[in-house]
C-alpha cells in the first residue's frame, strides 16, 4: 500500500538514514533509527495492536523523570507506530535475578515515576520487565519506563485480574503489575506462567492463595530477613480484589522505605550495591555504537521531499527537450516564422485599407450615380 505523508519533511521516519531491528515482540517490533547524530527507537506495531492516542498525545508534552520521551506517533502504511528517544540501556526482561536491596532501590524509583504519572491521571496499563529499561548514568543505575497507553491487557502474566475482564487500566491495576515485576526482578522467573489466556486469567483470579514467600524460599534467592521484609509488599500489591491493594503509590513508597529499613539497608549500602550491579551488568555494553553491520530494511515506505524535487526537475527537462526538438524540426523543413515587427506592419496596412474602403462607401450619394444607372431604376407610382 502507498504511504500517506502529510508532513514528510518533518517526520523522523523520513529523516532516518539507518535502521536496525532490536527486538521482535508479540505486539510490535522495535527498531533503532539513526538520523545523523541523533538516535531514536521506533515501535512498529503488528496488525491488531495499537495504543491509546489520547494518552500518547499527552505524553508528548510531559517531561517526567524516569519516563521515556515520545517524539512522534501516527499511522504509516496502515500501521500504528511510536518514535521515542533511544535509551542506551538494558531491558530488565534480560536481566538475571537481582539482589533484594538492588531490586527494592530500583523499584522505589519506578514507583516515584508512576506516582507523577498518576497525578496527571495517566495509567501505564502494561507494567512488565520488557517495559522497564535499566540505564547507566555515570556510576549510577536508573530505571526508565516505556510504552504507556497500550489498548488491551498487555503482557498477560502481569495483567491484573480485572484487566482480563476488559476493565481499563487504573492505579490499582498498575500496582498489581508492579508486584509481579518485583517478584520477577528478585526471583529471575515469572510468578505465573502459561501459554493459555484462560489459564493465566484463572491463575490471576486465584492469586490470593499463592504463598509468594514460600516460592522465593524454594528458589533460594532470599534470606529469612529479606522474606520477612517483603511480605507486606506482596499483601499490598498481589491481591485479587483492587480494594485490597495499596491505596496509591504514596502508600507503596512508605512500605518500601519500611522494608529497606527492616533489612538494615541504608542509603550508602544501597548505592554501593547499585554501583556494583551496574558495573557487572554493563561490563560488555559500554562503548557500543549503532550496529551498522546489522542494518535492517526500513519496515515502512519512506516519503521524502527529494522525490518531489526530482520529479520537478525531470518535468522541466522534458519540457525544454520538447521545445528543442520542435526547433530542430522547424529548421529541417525550412519553415520560417515571420518577424514580429513585419507581422505588425502588415496588420496595420490591412487595417488602413479596410478603413479607406469604408470611407468611400459612405461618400457615395445619388448625385454621384451615373445617369444610365438612374434610368433603369424603378419610379414610384403616382396616384
Amino acid at each position: 500500500m502507498s504511504a500517506k505523508c502529510e508532513k514528510p519533511t518533518t517526520s523522523i521516519l523520513d529523516r532516518a538514514d539507518a535502521c536496525a531491528l532490536l527486538h521482535q515482540g508479540g505486539e510490535a517490533d522495535v527498531y533503532e533509527l539513526s538520523c545523523g547524530e541523533d538516535r531514536y527507537a521506533l515501535k512498529w506495531y503488528h496488525a491488531g495492536s495499537r495504543f491509546d492516542d489520547s494518552v500518547v498525545d499527552r505524553l508528548k508534552h510531559l517531561n517526567v523523570p524516569g519516563l521515556y520521551r515520545v517524539r512522534e506517533s501516527g499511522v504509516r502504511d496502515n500501521t500504528a507506530y511510536l518514535v521515542y528517544d533511544f535509551l542506551d540501556g538494558v531491558n530488565s526482561a534480560d536481566v538475571p535475578a537481582m539482589p533484594v536491596a538492588v531490586a527494592l532501590k530500583l523499584f522505589r524509583s519506578l514507583v516515584h515515576t508512576l506516582d507523577l504519572l498518576d497525578k496527571e491521571n495517566i495509567h501505564h496499563g502494561d507494567i512488565n520487565p520488557a517495559n522497564v529499561l535499566l540505564c547507566r548514568s555515570g556510576a549510577m543505575l536508573n530505571v526508565v519506563l516505556i510504552d504507556c497507553g497500550i489498548v488491551g491487557p498487555g503482557a498477560l502474566a502481569y495483567a491484573a485480574p480485572e484487566r482480563f475482564q476488559g476493565k481499563p487500566a487504573s492505579t490499582k491495576s498498575d500496582l498489581y503489575g508492579l508486584g509481579m515485576l518485583l517478584f520477577r526482578w528478585i526471583a529471575g522467573v515469572d510468578l505465573l506462567a502459561s501459554q493459555d489466556y484462560n489459564e493465566l486469567a484463572a491463575q490471576a483470579m486465584a492469586i490470593d492463595g499463592v504463598d509468594i514467600s514460600s516460592r522465593l524460599y524454594g528458589l533460594g534467592c532470599c534470606s529469612p530477613q529479606e522474606l520477612s521484609a517483603l511480605e507486606p509488599l506482596w499483601k499490598a500489591l498481589l491481591r485479587e480484589s483492587p480494594e485490597n491493594r495499596a491505596e496509591d503509590f504514596d502508600e507503596l513508597d512508605e512500605l518500601l522505605e519500611i522494608a529497606l529499613d527492616s533489612m538494615g539497608v541504608g542509603e550508602v549500602t544501597a548505592q554501593t550495591a547499585l554501583q556494583k550491579f551496574a558495573k557487572d551488568l554493563f561490563a560488555e555494553k559500554m562503548g557500543q555504537k549503532f550496529p551498522t553491520e546489522e542494518k535492517s530494511v526500513f519496515p515502512y515506505r519512506k516519503c521524502s521531499g527529494e522525490n518531489e524535487k526530482n520529479n520537478l526537475k525531470i518535468g522541466i527537462l522534458v519540457f525544454f527537450g520538447l521545445i528543442l526538438i520542435a526547433l530542430v524540426i522547424a529548421v529541417c523543413v525550412g519553415t520560417k516564422s515571420p518577424d514580429i515587427d513585419e507581422t505588425g506592419h502588415l496588420f496595420l496596412q490591412k487595417s488602413r485599407s479596410l478603413e479607406s474602403g469604408a470611407e468611400r462607401d459612405s461618400e457615395m450619394t445619388i448625385d454621384s450615380v451615373p445617369p444610365a444607372m438612374l434610368k433603369d431604376l424603378p419610379t414610384p407610382a403616382t396616384e
